[in-house]
């Protein structure tokens, strides 16, 4: 069911009093955070209303802010409980799809399962060991299957059923697809990784009795880079930036940079860029008004200042500290882009995308709850009528988005927002330029053992928007 943002805000209404029993089972927090994110796209909503292009209702769009903007928490939260109902159906639908069997290749099941025995039954995202499986079962699924036609069906088949098979075998596809376009790349092409660490002293180190929860994300993530750019004409260099950690992420990363002797990884310091007045991230005056946009805002604008262009091809990614989305899948982003697709996002939501979080009991990692598949498609569909100019985008928040430098020069000075939305506003400053956004299913394993920026919003100040 399609409706406007004008019918979006009378059924809002409608379900703030409809007589639904409260049917979400997710925490007071969980809550407490989507509603924040929907307001902070309200708030975006004024601040680009001047971005609104004309062949869209702007009232209605602003109506629709503003009714966002004064809804109460508990609001909300009725919200969450009735409008599947009064929508009929769930906001959003199950993205899994089932494959004709017509199409299915008799070999594709005993590769799967020959695969599979050297794949361990749960992926543990403190095992580093369990990388170089990956790597071999991805490179071998690559030889099976050269041709790209022929793994791209091989993935949505798998995708199309995905509790049928190891989360493990689910990513070694992914990975096996990404390698493959990155193959097809046959000029020279410079790919920017730029990240923000914040509380990130434990899951930088590797896992151990005293840090359990050690990722080692640094060397994970430069390995997982290298196997896939191997033999191709790409190259590429990590900018890790530490936005004001107080536990000196930036310093245990240099060590780690020292120790390993890396040429390509940089550590930045916001705090630095703030001292020296950086154009890129004008209005922050501590580190504290920084919720992890500043980081990443200066460490794109560092990665696109300090690499010359010339003729070849410059790619800036952003990522997330933890491993949650493997930087070797970002083949899949770069696929997607050409002269008129200029800014790629990972989706885990959409179809052929696959999310894995601890929700089910004792631990075990399964897909999304009713919960969090009803929030997701709140945030998305509220999204989808505040900023219709970007097209349909299910999974804004997703933490690995892929950025042509051309188009990085033209927006990125224009940046107002400094805090967790500042992947919004590059959205609808993408959209400003008449770029096409495309997306890109990937495999994605929450990492929910240490510190996030929604976990530490108590030692940090409240969400701001910077403004001009």
């Amino acid at each position: 069911m399609d409706v406007s943002a004008k019918q979006l805000v009378s059924l809002f209404k409608e379900s703030i009093n409809f007589p639904q029993p409260n049917t979400l089972d997710g925490s007071v927090e969980s809550i407490r955070n989507y509603y924040k994110m929907i307001r902070q796209f309200a708030t975006m909503a004024n601040i680009y209303q001047d971005l609104i292009p004309e062949k869209y209702d702007d009232l209605s769009i602003l109506e629709l802010a503003d009714f966002i903007l004064d809804l109460k928490l508990e609001e909300f939260q009725k919200i969450g409980n009735n409008l599947p109902f009064i929508l009929d159906g769930f906001i959003l639908q199950d993205k899994t799809t089932s494959y004709p069997e017509a199409d299915v290749d008799p070999s594709w099941e005993p590769t799967i399962a020959m695969l599979s025995k050297n794949l361990p039954n749960k992926i543990d995202l403190t095992n580093s060991n369990q990388d170089n499986l990956f790597f071999e079962a991805a490179t071998d699924l690559l030889d099976k299957y050269p041709d790209t036609f022929a793994l791209q069906n091989l993935d949505r088949w798998i995708t199309s059923n995905p509790e049928k098979y190891k989360n493990a075998m689910l990513l070694v596809s992914k990975q096996a697809l990404s390698k493959m376009y990155v193959k097809q790349i046959d000029y020279p092409l410079h790919v920017s990784l730029v990240l923000a660490m914040y509380n990130e002293h434990n899951r930088i180190r590797p896992k151990s009795n005293d840090n359990p929860n050690g990722e080692d994300f640094v060397r994970r993530k430069m390995k997982q880079m290298e196997w896939l750019l191997k033999d191709s004409p790409l190259n590429f260099n990590m900018i890790l930036v530490d936005d004001g950690c107080p536990k000196q992420s930036g310093e245990k990363a240099q060590e780690i940079i020292e120790k390993e002797g890396y040429k390509n990884v940089k550590v930045l310091y916001l705090d630095d860029g703030i001292k020296r007045q950086s154009v890129v991230i004008k209005g922050l005056k501590s580190t504290s008004d920084s919720r992890k946009g500043g980081s990443i805002q200066f460490g794109m604008w560092q990665a696109v200042e300090n690499y010359s262009e010339g003729d070849k091809p410059h790619i800036v990614v952003f990522t997330d500290a933890d491993m949650s989305a493997p930087v070797n899948e970002i083949g899949l982003l770069l696929g997607k882009q050409d002269d008129k697709t200029m800014l790629t996002i990972a989706s885990r939501y959409d179809a052929g995308g696959i999310c894995r979080g601890p929700w089910g009991k004792n631990g075990e990692v399964q897909g999304l709850t009713e919960f969090d598949r009803r929030m997701v498609g709140l945030r998305g569909l509220v999204f989808s009528k505040l900023f219709p100019q970007t097209g349909k985008i299910t999974d804004t928040q997703c933490g690995l988005k892929a950025f042509n430098a051309k188009l990085l020069r033209q927006i990125l000075l224009k940046t107002k927002v400094r805090t967790f939305s500042f992947d919004i506003e590059l959205l609808v400053l993408a959209a400003s330029t008449d770029t096409a956004i495309a997306f890109a299913p990937i495999y994605w394993h929450d990492s929910f053992a240490e510190s996030s920026f929604w976990g530490s919003a108590a030692e940090k100040t409240n969400l701001c928007f910077v403004h001009e």
